[in-house]
């Protein structure tokens, strides 16, 4: 007896009820699927180079985790998914173990662990598909899930080789070819011909999800980081399978075509738009095909596709030290939360030459993956970032400011530029890290889900932004999940002066779509190296008075944040740095305490609100000066206004600034 008649005689089989796999008998193999054929992923002898790696200070923590999992711990995790059919969850988790397995029984070897993964990818086999989209309710769609799983089917099958017998080798072959490559050429192709596809939706199981629409998915995600993960599967199987199945020419020609569309979504510098850790997923499922392909065939130029130094340059620009865990923290605009793998900095670096890449590896990457291992190299050559690139404007217009790349170092973010997957509505927010501490932040955990509470992080009132008339500007109403708006912010003047900085950014044409009598929402940003911030705002109205808030949210995961207000002066406090405000206006603006309304357990979101009542014109100017330690008085800091001329003076900054009717005037002391 199989294991596709044990699981139909133990009635699990039932997950899979009325769903038929592409192809009943599956795509028929033209060639023997055993053969010596080109290697994806690595050659036997970069074996030795790999077992060392796994030995380095930055992956043996790594490794060491992916060695304490129990042998069979992989087969208890493929029962959970047969038991529940959850493909996002359990279906995942059974994955990951079988490519965390594949890659110790690479570096350290044992029967045992052998005959798991072999267990495992009988059981991969014997499934008529591994996602759970579909087109038109029936046929399948290999966005996430199946193309994760091709990737480490055919992992595990290198890594095994010979142990696989031929009846084992033919059926992951089919598996491969039908579960993996055409569910991801049907995806990418329906990405490129829109007009061919009836309708893309989850499954019946997984229908309630997401409470949205994907009527325009193909063309959304064809212009995300969701197009990386199928392009890069196709591609990685059509190689595998060329000569085998007489399907692969056609995806990897498809697969080359859309990867290279897919390139050009980065901006001529190397930024990315959907932020750091949406640049890592689309690397670390883009990559994996380009080596690939690199090798095998040649015949594509992928290295002159993307500016690859200005990736490990918007990697850098992006740091923001490290999180009370230790790990890498990050500028996390929009949703992202996490750096980028410490394997795909190390090949760009391979590309390019460039010693940042290994700099990086070796600071600003948290190792999770597989190929952290096939491609770091410790002896590559490492350099520390130049000090020119302590501030950084990017093609995006984001801007990001320091004092240096240490944990304890300050850093200034700024949001400005235009809509993408994955935004929120955070047009001209400021973020503030310095002594380790998030003075001002962008709260974490943001809901995917229009129907969650959580759904709210994603407004303008949850960042350190404008509210005018007690709104933000507008966003997505999540019908179609978290993609694009039609909010532009343009920075209309950048000053880099070393240790000083400033900007003027104007976020009026994001105001004005919801608010009509919005006429100019300028923010101009006064970065005085090392502790104080000077923000003028400047909102301008139309027809009806309205009033104006701006609000700083200081981190407040771990519930130690502390804010006062009194008069013109507020104090946001963390257990190691702590953050000193002064407010001067035309309009008798004044902090004040409150929070996110959002169930508390969504999250406790405290915040300083500076509030001006109703007026046409609002000049607002803030002074922040932050210092180290939870204690201590409010340091010096003067500010003399007349009309619209500001004198400012603290301990970092004697600086002049007069509002105009356009970006205003400033002069350093």
């Amino acid at each position: 007896m199989n294991r596709r008649e044990l699981l139909f005689l133990s009635g699990t089989s039932l997950v899979y009820a009325g769903l038929r796999p592409l192809g009943a008998a599956g795509a028929p193999l033209v060639a023997d699927s055993r053969r010596d054929g080109q290697r994806l992923f690595f050659e036997p002898a970069d074996v030795p180079r790999i077992k060392a790696n796994a030995r380095t200070p930055l992956l043996k923590p790594m490794y060491d985790e992916w060695v304490s999992h129990p042998v069979d711990e992989l087969a208890v995790l493929f029962d959970k998914f047969d038991a529940s059919g959850d493909f996002i969850r359990d279906f995942h988790a059974a994955v990951w173990q079988m490519s965390q397995s594949a890659m110790v029984q690479l570096i350290d070897p044992s029967a045992a662990r052998e005959r798991s993964i072999l267990e495992a990818l009988g059981r991969l086999s014997d499934m008529p598909y591994w996602d759970y989209f579909r087109d038109g309710g029936t046929k399948v769609l290999g966005i996430q899930r199946a193309s994760y799983t091709a990737v480490r089917a055919l992992l595990a099958r290198e890594v095994l080789g010979s142990a696989m017998n031929k009846e084992l080798e033919d059926r992951l072959v089919r598996a491969i070819g039908d579960n993996g490559c055409q569910a991801c050429y049907n995806t990418v192709y329906g990405m490129e011909h829109p007009e061919t596809v009836v309708g893309w939706d989850f499954d019946e199981k997984h229908a309630g999800f997401y409470d949205i629409t994907m009527e325009r998915w193909p063309m959304i995600l064809g212009a995300n980081n969701l197009r990386a993960a199928p392009t890069g599967a196709l591609g990685l199987g059509a190689l595998a399978l060329q000569g085998v199945d007489d399907r692969a020419d056609e995806w990897l020609a498809l697969s080359v075509a859309s990867g290279k569309r897919f390139l050009k979504l980065f901006s001529p510098d190397g930024s990315y738009f959907e932020g750091l850790s949406y640049l890592d997923y689309s690397l670390r499922t883009m990559l994996p095909f380009i080596q690939a392909h690199r090798r095998i065939k040649g015949d594509v130029d992928w290295t002159s596709l993307v500016n690859f130094d200005g990736v490990l340059r918007y990697v850098l620009m992006m740091q923001m030290g490290r999180l009370p865990d230790g790990q890498v923290d990050i500028v996390n605009f929009s949703d992202a939360r996490g750096s980028v793998a410490a394997g795909s900095l190390a090949l760009m670096g391979r590309y390019t030459g460039d010693p940042l890449s290994k700099f990086l590896a070796d600071n600003a990457s948290s190792p999770r993956w597989y190929f952290d291992l096939l491609w770091y190299d410790p002896d590559a050559p490492s350099e520390a970032p130049d000090p020119s690139l302590l501030n950084m404007r990017n093609d995006l217009n984001w801007i990001v400011c320091r004092t240096g790349w240490d944990p304890d170092d300050a850093v200034v973010a700024f949001k400005s530029g235009g809509p993408a997957n994955h935004e929120h509505a955070d047009r001209n927010e400021i973020l503030f890290k310095t002594h380790g501490e998030r003075l001002l932040t962008d709260q974490y955990g943001a809901a995917y889900d229009r129907r969650s509470p959580g759904w709210k992080l994603r407004q303008t009132e949850a960042h350190n932004a404008v509210l005018i008339d007690g709104r933000g500007h507008p966003y997505v109403d999540g019908t179609e999940g978290t993609n694009d708006s039609k909010a532009y912010a343009t920075i209309l003047r950048y000053e880099d002066l070393g240790d000083r900085a400033w900007w003027t950014s104007d976020a009026s044409a994001a105001y004005i779509l919801d608010n009509y009598h919005v006429h100019q929402v300028l923010r101009t940003v006064l970065f005085a190296k090392p502790d104080t911030l000077i923000l003028l705002d400047q909102i301008r109205l139309r027809y009806r008075p309205q009033t104006v808030d701006l609000r700083f949210f200081p981190d407040n995961a771990d519930g130690a944040a502390r804010l006062f207000a009194k008069a013109n002066r507020f104090t946001i406090t963390r257990p190691g740095a702590r953050l000193h405000g002064f407010v001067s206006s035309d309009v008798d603006a004044s902090p004040r305490v409150t929070k996110l309304d959002v169930p508390d357990e969504t999250g406790v979101f405290p915040c300083i609100e500076v509030h001006s009542g109703e007026a046409l014109t609002h000049h607002i100017l803030t002074v922040l000066v932050s210092r180290k330690g939870s204690d201590g008085v409010m340091p010096a800091i003067e500010v003399v206004r007349d009309g619209q001329k500001w004198s400012i003076v603290t301990d970092d900054v004697t600086a002049k600034i007069t509002a105009t009717t356009h970006v205003p005037e400033i002069e350093l002391g």
